[in-house]
């Protein structure tokens, strides 16, 4: 806590600026940074080989960091970070597990070509669910063994009714949810699996009251989310209770290549190891979570989004004791070969990379409700498993193959079917992927694996 009150003396005292005065400083800085350090995107590789230039990237990320500090939306003005609190904090790390009972899972701490494949946390992770498929959709990522924990979604109705923000009928809508989410895994025979979440209140209040030994317990990651190198008061309280709480919490970021703070791969790789450093040193999380997504597709599944994280994912996993995640936000929507092609240049671009944990896969962005299923899920661990006997130039050149499927489509990707189109639901104890879906599941599949290179296996 002492670095925390260190820091909300800065957020009280510190430089004041506008908001947009801060995001034009990052853009400055993180471009100033790259030719600096000579970070260029060829803009054709996926899967970065360099390791020289990962480990650029982690310096010019810590320098943006220090330089620019981390901007507090409450009050309007900079939290400055020390450099050296950025250097004490880099191989300091807690041993993470996740889940109870029989179900506790200890995630392990990955590097760049580890032989061991990254955790896999299926579900909606954040994208919108309706009311009526909430617990089919938990229930069945529940059912697949490669899933190690589940990352809820976005339940917009409650009792029918749409849910106004920041509203006491959130209150029992995140309560319905949590509850279904925790009777998913006691119906699958799982009771004890991890959830991550919640997603879908708005108010502390609401992220608070599930926090229990019966919902979210102490080992099931709760959500605080930052924008690019900013933070307020609401995420700073939810951090201290936490910390005061002993959870587990992920910090979640969403950096948009485009926006106003991001003008190129090579800024959004640097501005990725920063948010992951803020993390660290300012939120004191256990897992960072980053899904950089790109303005003009709305899908971290974009040429530019993959080269940028995998070499984020590089730099990260050589130079510092974190865990770090990743949320997959598709294009396509889920029953479609596009949906399973992005899901796989991700997977083996990160789990060469040195990611730890992956998240999801959600379909059409997440904005269209039930774009989610445990068959993507199941894919996702599938994909990274194989991907774990890739050296990265090996793994290079299997993304760009998947990437060429699907590249031209990602300003119109295919709407697919939603979860109850696309799987047969008897009762929550009877429900399967459609024959078409699994079709589509198996061609794409044995396409992929058809291209690993022979020595792999």
């Amino acid at each position: 806590m002492q670095n925390m009150y260190k820091y909300l003396k800065s957020a009280i005292e510190g430089e004041s600026k506008t908001e947009k005065q801060h995001d034009l400083n990052v853009f400055k800085k993180s471009e100033e940074l790259a030719l600096k350090y000579g970070i260029k995107y060829d803009g054709k590789s996926l899967v970065p080989t360099d390791l020289e230039l990962a480990d650029a990237t982690f310096e010019a990320g810590i320098e943006l960091l220090h330089s620019v500090g981390v901007y507090c939306k409450s009050t309007e003005r900079v939290i400055r970070i020390d450099e050296e609190d950025i250097l004490k904090s880099l191989n300091v790390i807690n041993p993470l597990e996740l889940g109870r009972l029989k179900e506790k899972v200890a995630v392990s701490h990955r590097y760049p070509l580890s032989p061991i494949p990254p955790t896999i946390i299926g579900g909606p992770m954040g994208g919108s669910v309706s009311e009526e498929n909430f617990l089919y959709i938990n229930l069945s990522a529940v059912l697949e063994n490669v899933v190690q924990g589940i990352y809820s979604g976005a339940m917009k109705q409650f009792c029918g009714e749409y849910i106004k923000p920041k509203s006491p009928l959130e209150m029992l809508a995140v309560l319905k949810a949590a509850r279904n989410e925790r009777l998913a895994t006691k119906i699958g025979g799982r009771e004890g699996l991890a959830l991550m979440g919640p997603s879908t209140p708005t108010l502390p209040t609401s992220y608070l009251l599930v926090s229990s030994d019966e919902l979210y317990s102490s080992y099931d990651p709760q959500e605080v989310y930052m924008d690019d190198l900013k933070v307020d008061y609401e995420t700073l309280s939810k951090c201290i209770f936490h910390q005061e709480h002993g959870n587990h919490y992920v910090s979640g970021q969403v950096p948009v290549f485009g926006g106003p703070c991001i003008g190129s791969a090579e800024g959004l790789a640097i501005i990725d190891v920063a948010e992951t450093l803020q993390s660290k040193v300012l939120a004191h999380s256990s897992i960072h979570a980053s899904g950089a997504v790109h303005a003009d597709t709305g899908s971290s599944s974009a040429k530019e989004i993959l080269w940028a994280s995998n070499l984020s994912s590089l730099a990260i996993s050589r130079n510092m004791n974190y865990y770090t995640a990743r949320y997959y936000w598709n294009a396509a929507g889920i029953c479609t070969d596009m949906m399973f092609y992005e899901t796989a240049a991700q997977a083996i671009g990160d789990t060469v990379c040195g990611r730890d944990i992956l998240l999801g896969p959600v379909g059409a962005r997440g904005g269209v409700p039930d774009h989610s299923s445990g068959l993507e899920s199941r894919f996702m661990g599938e994909i990274a498993q194989m991907a774990t006997h890739l050296s990265l130039s090996e793994a290079n050149r299997l993304v760009e193959k998947i990437y060429s499927k699907y590249e031209k489509k990602l300003t119109n990707p295919p709407a697919g079917k939603p979860f109850d189109k696309c799987y047969r639901v008897k009762s929550e104890y009877d429900l399967e992927p459609t024959e078409e879906y699994t079709s589509i599941y198996r061609k794409v599949s044995y396409e992929i694996m058809g291209n690993f290179p022979g020595e792999a296996f």
